[in-house]
């Protein structure tokens, strides 16, 4: 299928998606919509920021931040996939300021570390960063187990709204529910030909700390064969790393007292 979706109207784009649901429904089962985030920013937020036409996709527009991700979930089908996925604009908390209102529904979403830069053969292209649903009211809220991925575009084109709270037309979101941390609190890494003779992770704060570090370690300075599967960084505690890195001979153990 080519890349190359040409120019199109708001009218027209509504017309393709019909056609779009109708090809997405004929592929046989084991199929799924699972773009990486490289993918998700080039091929499909950036054409929405140009009013270009997508390929078929799995994306809504929803005006997220009105909603709770439980509403979310129940009003539209995962296709598969325990996750989902919404282009929404962004709006900002105070009018002049550029920072984003994470109100939602009966909650917030709260930032969970800097962002994540995104790259396609070695140019920048965006950002990640990744949020937690809390409900209530902050400072007091309670964390829930839902997530999201937050999408942005580097450099995006001048916003089309005119609404001076507006802060993106678009962004592109995805959703899923943390998985059960019983499954993942023994889990264990070993590999003595890299030095490392045991590491386990297991924490309540899977998947709420910035990974930029911590999986760069991993996959850049280690080998790739140690993550468990591809969703290994959304579930690390940041607060082992130290202890692997002291294993690797990357830093002294604070209970390593020098001498001089």
């Amino acid at each position: 299928m080519s890349n190359n979706f040409g120019l199109g109207t708001m009218e027209n784009i509504n017309n393709h998606e019909e056609d779009d649901e109708e090809l997405l429904n004929s592929f046989p089962a084991g199929y799924r919509f699972k773009p990486r985030d490289d993918e998700l920013v080039l091929f499909y937020l950036k054409p929405k920021l140009l009013n270009l036409r997508l390929p078929p996709n799995r994306i809504r527009d929803v005006e997220l931040y009105q909603y709770n991700p439980q509403q979310l979930i129940e009003k539209y089908e995962s296709y598969g996939e325990e996750e989902w996925y919404f282009f929404t604009p962004r709006d900002k908390k105070y009018r002049n300021g550029l920072r984003p209102n994470r109100a939602a529904g009966d909650g917030y979403w709260k930032a969970t570390g800097a962002d994540k830069i995104l790259k396609s053969e070695s140019h920048e292209i965006g950002y990640r960063k990744a949020l937690v649903f809390y409900k209530g009211k902050p400072p007091k809220g309670e964390k829930t187990d839902w997530m999201m991925h937050e999408f942005r575009l580097k450099d995006p084109p001048a916003k089309l709204s005119q609404d001076e709270m507006r802060l993106d037309d678009w962004i592109l979101c995805k959703i899923y529910k943390k998985s059960d941390k019983s499954s993942k609190n023994s889990a264990l890494i070993s590999d003595n030909s890299q030095g490392i003779v045991s590491f386990e992770y297991g924490s309540d704060e899977f998947g709420e700390m910035d990974d930029n570090l911590y999986c760069e370690y991993l996959m850049f300075d280690h080998n790739p064969s140690l993550l468990l599967d591809d969703n290994f960084c959304d579930y690390y505690d940041p607060s082992l790393m130290p202890m692997a890195m002291v294993e690797q001979g990357r830093m002294d153990s604070p209970d390593k007292k020098t001498t001089s």
